[in-house]
């Protein structure tokens, strides 16, 4: 098999080998897996349904080979399972799946005040509180205070989560140590200036795609009108926004693309005009990305492993759409015969 299955994150000799493992990460959500088992019945009981290390809660780490080195696709637990016994018991299967470990932080509901902080420190707070790195980059640096708006939590730490993220035109996303299984979160607008991290060819003698699939829409809002009042002083707050703030992935972004006005109002309670600025960008982050494509790669082509929020390099499909993307969603599909990766792409520009 391709994939090492370690529970709880340690190497374990006498863990039965599944037949095929899904692993599904992407913008946005957490990671889920899968894994098939073949089931024996012995005696007329079937053993390995009693296998704790497969029950509920139980602790997996999913690690593949990348090049050299190794890659943790998922480090969660089991949270349901789907057992299949036909008449006779032959073909008999046990499905066991499960979620990252950012489950856990959606099962208990909280309500919290921060009287005086940073949207930064709080997160901060509740990543610290899971064990985890925090690697947090937010283009805020506003403090809530009691006077104004103080910042309230009245959902789980996964929900409260993705809702300071998003608000601040951010992606929230784990990756792991491959020997510790040590947890980072990364909070941090989309890494659209990174390097690319693979080169797909549709054509030529370094072809290693054998399709692609492009789509865009151009109905999507390009700019935004935000504006709030100071309760205090009772003057207007202002925080228009043009375009998306983000750098494009190629020469022509999507604001400078369509003609017509495309715009959106916003009116949020928020400390100061900055802090509506950031409000405006992040809608406007979310709506560029017009461009969505598909394609699947095989590892025995490409000796690569990609990872969801990775920017890689699309060559062979055209002056206009050739050029560097985000993945936004990787489905890992792994047997004993290859490791097959159906990536979906975005992008907020082209050529």
């Amino acid at each position: 098999m391709l994939i090492d299955i370690l529970p709880n994150g340690i190497p374990d000799p006498t863990m039965a080998q599944p037949s095929v493992v899904d692993v599904v990460e992407s913008i946005g959500d957490w990671t889920t897996f899968s894994l098939k088992f073949g089931l024996q019945i012995e005696n007329e009981d079937v053993p390995m349904l009693q296998d704790e290390r497969f029950g509920p809660e139980a602790e997996l780490a999913l690690r593949v080979q990348n090049g050299a080195s190794f890659e943790v696709l998922a480090k969660g637990h089991v949270t349901q399972q789907k057992i299949i016994i036909p008449t006779g018991g032959d073909g008999a299967s046990l499905t066991v799946m499960g979620a990252d470990i950012c489950i856990a932080m959606a099962r208990e509901h909280k309500v919290r005040v921060w009287p005086t902080t940073t949207d930064a420190a709080a997160l901060n707070e509740i990543i610290l509180s899971q064990g985890f790195i925090p690697d947090i980059q937010l283009p805020t640096t506003i403090t809530h205070t009691e006077d104004k708006n103080s910042l309230t939590q009245r959902e789980s730490d996964w929900h409260f989560i993705k809702k300071m993220t998003a608000r601040n035109g951010c992606w929230f996303w784990l990756r792991y140590d491959p020997i510790l299984m040590m947890p980072t979160a990364c909070i941090k607008r989309p890494p659209v200036d990174v390097a690319s991290s693979a080169d797909f060819y549709v054509s030529g003698s370094k072809r290693n795609v054998d399709a692609v699939e492009i789509e865009w829409n151009c109905e999507r809002t390009v700019s935004a009108d935000a504006m709030h009042v100071d309760v205090r002083t009772l003057s207007d707050m202002e925080g228009n926004t043009l375009e998306s703030p983000i750098n494009a992935l190629g020469s022509k972004p999507f604001a400078q693309i369509v003609q017509a006005t495309r715009k959106r109002q916003l009116s949020v309670a928020v400390d100061d005009a900055g802090d509506l600025m950031v409000r405006s960008e992040a809608a406007l982050i979310e709506q560029s990305w017009f461009i969505h494509a598909r394609l699947s790669v095989a590892y025995s082509v490409i000796q690569k492993v990609i990872r969801a929020h990775s920017v890689i390099t699309l060559h062979g499909i055209g002056s206009r759409h050739s050029g560097k993307y985000i993945v936004s969603r990787v489905h890992h599909h792994i047997t004993s015969d290859d490791h097959t990766m159906n990536i979906e792409l975005i992008r907020n520009a082209w050529d």
